[in-house]
């Protein structure tokens, strides 16, 4: 095998650790049958997996860019060609057991096209490829992302599934935790390749590999509810998987008149908001939204919340919906408002338009959700849609806030999502409602929770920070409309936070805690995405300066980059990131105060155990802390119709007109 690189051997070695560990620790899970034995394998290799992403990351994370090219690998193309078909072949074989037609005409469908790709078209473009990877400042924030916290959530999972095979033991079910970590792990492995691949086959057999694995892991109780919200989750992600191959095949056929065949990311990406590629960018447009599960397709991660939280918190963290998002900030040079001839350009505003809706949309039904996970599934998707919208800009200041929108809502939400699931097994619900008290039965994880709340709206931490350099990038494209909707979502967003965070920080009298049962790798595992957001704070500058403005001038080198927020903001920004890190160790460490003190109950108190009192009419009155949720406003009837409308129109515009279009352009 002839490799044509700039990269050292540790660092191929590396790279191939990166991609192989993973699959080589899910084939250990199937194989291992004791719980303690694999409970022990599952911590060895996720930290091995979180120190070769270590490695890799910060190799590259300060700047500069690597390459690599096979030659004379045309086995790896077959090999990728065969994952394709087994996906293909699998969820056929699901539909058909389940009964789901749709899902076998789909895969079908996708089979047949990937399989003519291969025959008719792929030699020929790999012909010119210059290299199938390629490493930058981007890739390497992403490989942290996902090997960090994606590898913190499978240790994590090693806790929280004992208690969770504990109910399923009492039904009586078969326990499935070797394919459960199997899969948690082949999903770290697809995830590398989609965002380390310059060449666009290989990052379609990650794209898809992620596809089945949320679809394995989704219906992982096979319930019906499960199964059901499963293809729910098939069937969207089919229709982008289709959309993605069909791209492929305009751009590796040379289909279109004045380019050239190739399969190369870094080429497409070349074109810049040209309307000879205006039909494959839009095409992967949509293959980007279904995986980032923006409106209208959001439902299905809505519906992944019935798989067990580590699920979640890796859909919605560091995987799947990432791979979306990392899809649309890659092809941002190719997005804009106009073309590079001056020209409306309609992948953009389509982009901009499906991502601000999203976000408006998303951040108002929060409002009216009771159930944590749900409120957290709809932020996740509000937040998409913002870097979807900021990906849809272009510009480098609005792709730069597109970055740190991702980086800190990876962080904030898994932990988030972890704090829910171990509040859930100990409480015995999800609902904020049953939150009273929280931080009287559960303190720490309280504290973790209130933390990740005030990661997502609270200054000085990174998602209020990089909203405002939204805002600066939104405002220079003077349209009022995109202004109006960050302003109504971001006030939305501030109302659903602040209600919960009231619930959770909420103190009454001193009750039992239910800590001791939380297991040790759920605390290391809530620690480190602690850890995380406040170190992306401390270390903004630095990430900003030295790995996304370099990858930015790289991206867009005949643009001026000027940044929304300046280098001295951001010190500052950090330096009280640092101080709040402080009160947060003394609020940890601090013995507790057994000193308990009488509830202001706004009158004369008469029982304070049950927090009654006598109000101003002398009547007896008993407190209570209920949230505010506006169903009729801004619940899922209201909102869901018109949100369906708005969106649907704006693809089905988006797609005529790139396929109009770009007919003019295809040369048959």
């Amino acid at each position: 095998m002839d490799v044509v690189t700039q990269m050292d051997f540790i660092t191929q070695l590396n790279l191939a650790v990166l991609i192989v560990l993973p699959v080589i620790a899910a084939g250990i899970m199937l194989l291992v049958r004791n719980a303690k034995v694999r409970g022990g394998l599952v911590v060895v290799l996720a930290a091995l997996i979180i120190l070769a992403s270590l490695a890799f990351g910060l190799r590259y994370i300060t700047g500069g860019s690597d390459t690599l090219l096979i030659k004379d690998a045309e086995w790896l193309g077959y090999i990728a060609l065969a994952i394709d078909i087994i996906c293909c072949v699998y969820i056929i074989a699901k539909g058909i057991i389940y009964k789901r037609f749709l899902a076998v005409l789909m895969a079908l469908v996708q089979g047949v096209v990937v399989v003519c790709l291969e025959i008719f078209w792929v030699h020929h473009a790999l012909e010119s490829m210059s290299h199938q990877l390629y490493i930058d400042g981007l890739s390497a924030i992403m490989v942290l992302v996902i090997g960090i916290i994606g590898s913190g959530i499978c240790i994590y999972a090693n806790g929280y599934m004992v208690d969770f095979q504990k109910h399923e033991d009492e039904h009586g079910k078969k326990d499935r935790r070797p394919v459960f970590f199997a899969l948690m792990f082949v999903f770290l492995s697809a995830m590398f390749i989609i965002v380390l691949s310059n060449d666009l086959t290989w990052l379609l057999t990650g794209w898809e590999v992620t596809t089945v694995c949320s679809f394995a892991l989704i219906g992982y109780t096979r319930t019906d509810e499960a199964i059901r919200n499963s293809f729910r989750q098939i069937y969207m992600n089919l229709l982008g998987g289709i959309a993605f191959s069909v791209a492929l095949v305009i751009l590796a056929s040379g289909a279109v008149a004045g380019t050239k065949p190739t399969l190369e990311l870094s080429a497409l990406i070349a074109q810049g908001p040209s309307v000879l590629v205006m039909l494959p960018v839009m095409l992967l447009a949509l293959a980007g939204f279904t995986k980032a599960a923006q409106m209208p397709f959001h439902t299905w991660l809505l519906g992944a919340m019935v798989a067990p939280t580590p699920t979640s918190a890796l859909l919605h963290s560091s995987t799947m919906v990432k791979a979306g998002v990392f899809m649309l900030i890659k092809l941002a040079p190719c997005l804009g408002i106009t073309t590079a001839t001056g020209l409306v350009n309609f992948n953009g505003w389509i982009v901009v338009l499906v991502g601000g809706v999203t976000f408006l949309g998303c951040s108002c039904l929060a409002i009216s959700q009771s159930n944590a996970k749900r409120v957290l599934a709809y932020s996740t998707i509000a937040n998409l849609g913002l870097i979807v919208a900021c990906a849809g800009v272009g510009t480098p200041e609005a792709v730069w806030a597109a970055i740190f929108l991702l980086i800190f809502h990876a962080a904030a939400k898994s932990l988030l999502f972890l704090c829910v699931g171990t509040t859930e097994h100990h409480i015995g619900s999800r609902d904020i409602e049953s939150m009273d008290e929280l931080f009287d039965r559960l303190p720490n994880i309280s504290r973790f929770t209130a933390l990740g709340i005030l990661c997502m709206f609270v200054a000085p931490f990174g998602m209020l920070i990089s909203k405002w350099a939204t805002i600066v990038s939104l405002a220079e494209t003077g349209n009022m409309i995109l202004l109006v909707i960050l302003a109504f979502g971001s006030a939305a967003t501030f109302m659903f936070w602040s209600k919960w965070l009231g619930k959770i920080i909420a103190v009454s009298h001193a009750s039992n805690e239910a800590e001791k049962g939380v297991h040790k790798t759920e605390w290391f595992s809530l620690a480190l995405m602690a850890f995380l957001a406040f170190a992306m704070c401390v270390f903004f500058p630095l990430i900003s300066e030295f790995s996304v403005v370099p990858y930015l001038k790289a991206a867009f080198p005949a643009t001026l980059l000027t940044a929304a927020i300046s280098l001295d903001n951001l010190i500052i920004m950090a330096v009280i990131a640092l101080l709040l890190l402080a009160i947060f160790a003394i609020q940890f460490f601090r013995p507790r105060s057994k000193a308990e003190v009488g509830i202001y109950l706004a009158g004369v108190g008469t029982n304070s155990e049950e927090r009654e009192y006598t109000n101003s009419l002398s009547q007896t009155a008993k407190a209570s802390q209920r949230n505010w949720y506006l169903d009729k406003v801004f619940g899922e009837k209201a909102l869901y119709l018109p949100s369906y409308i708005v969106t649907i129109a704006l693809l089905v515009i988006g797609l005529a007109a790139a396929i109009s279009i770009g007919l003019n352009f295809i040369q048959i």
